[in-house]
């Protein structure tokens, strides 16, 4: 039974399987929308399907020039958010069970918009609840913390984009995207080498922060979702201002910061910050990064930094640190907590 890294590893193949079926994958939904006059595009999803729309929805709205947002489903029904028949929202949840994500978009039907499902169940309550759906073509990911679905749902609703935009000069961003997941496997081999280096520097971590800014927001937080999934201690991620804003109160020695050090106006910032915590909170700090920092442990590597697409690349040494750290610590984060959560808890639909 293949694990988390190899699913990892699987991601460039995966990705591009999903490019050259894309007219196939993408035919029912773009069928539905044909002729129809959207003004916005709401895209709706809870943990890593969140992520994927977060990250997606950027190159999506400088791709079609209309409003694209990422919204999570209970707030989006329960504050009844305003949708008309030229909004467009689509579902996403990649069991395609998730009972919150079906409330939203049956609202959104009963106030008038036109609603597809993206998932990798086609005959989930997801599908069943819209108007068309996006298969999320992956393949096999039977592991709790999911990573090929993450990329794989950015990557279609990037595609749909392209094709509903109806211009020209989308392949552009199609092969930017290919550019960034073709180097997936290399980032991953090269992490594990030097993780195995630093094992002992991260298993005692039990605090961790990620901290980015800029292209990489999706990837800060999706990062911080699959080391909590794989550590199961306290993990968050935050957006490099959002942080300055008190969190570095509760900063100290016990706190490991992943710091995503993307070049720009807000690296120089990013690195002041990372400085400040690592010598008046004396925390422990790890650079991901195309340029190495002096004074910290860094992983450095040749990163694109597509002002569009690099949460790619810079979040695959997040996902292999979850799996790496976990086993370190003596956890199977493959093997779920507790198999029978959702049910319970009645946030999926059986």
């Amino acid at each position: 039974m293949m694990g988390m890294l190899e699913y990892i590893h699987e991601t460039p193949e995966a990705v591009s399987r999903i490019v050259l079926r894309r007219d196939i994958l993408l035919h029912e939904a773009l069928q539905e929308v044909e002729g129809k006059e959207i003004h916005e595009i709401i895209l709706c999803g809870s943990g890593t399907s969140y992520h994927a729309a977060l990250s997606a929805a950027y190159p999506m709205q400088e791709i079609l020039g209309i409003r694209v947002n990422a919204v999570y489903p209970v707030p989006f029904a329960d504050r009844s958010a305003v949708v008309d028949e030229h909004t467009l929202v689509i579902g996403i949840s990649q069991a395609g069970q998730s009972a919150s994500t079906v409330k939203a978009m049956r609202y959104a039907k009963e106030h008038g918009a036109a609603v597809l499902a993206l998932s990798a169940a086609e005959n989930s309550p997801v599908f069943q609840q819209a108007d068309a759906g996006i298969y999320l073509d992956i393949g096999e990911e039977n592991v709790g913390p999911k990573t090929k679905g993450y990329f794989g749902s950015v990557v279609l609703l990037v595609l749909f984009a392209c094709a509903l935009s109806g211009k020209e000069n989308t392949e552009e961003y199609i092969q930017r995207m290919l550019a960034e997941s073709g180097s997936i496997g290399d980032i991953q081999e090269a992490f594990e080498a030097w993780y195995t280096d630093h094992s002992e520097k991260l298993k005692p971590a039990e605090r961790v922060i990620v901290v980015g800014h800029s292209a990489n927001l999706g990837a800060v937080y999706e990062g911080a979702l699959k080391l909590l999934e794989g550590m199961r201690c306290s993990v968050a991620g935050y957006e490099m201002e959002e942080f300055m804003h008190g969190i570095y109160h509760a900063v100290d020695e016990n706190t490991y910061l992943f710091a995503l050090d993307m070049p720009g106006e807000h690296r120089d910032r990013l690195r002041r910050l990372m400085r400040y915590l690592q010598k008046k909170k004396h925390a422990h700090v790890i650079f991901i990064t195309d340029e190495r920092t002096d004074g910290f442990d860094c992983f450095v590597w040749p990163f694109n930094n597509d002002p569009l697409f690099a949460f790619i690349q810079y979040i695959v040494p997040l996902q292999v640190s979850a799996r790496r750290i976990s086993l370190d610590q003596g956890t199977d984060c493959e093997k779920s907590a507790d198999p029978d959560f959702h049910r319970e808890m009645e946030s999926y639909i059986y």
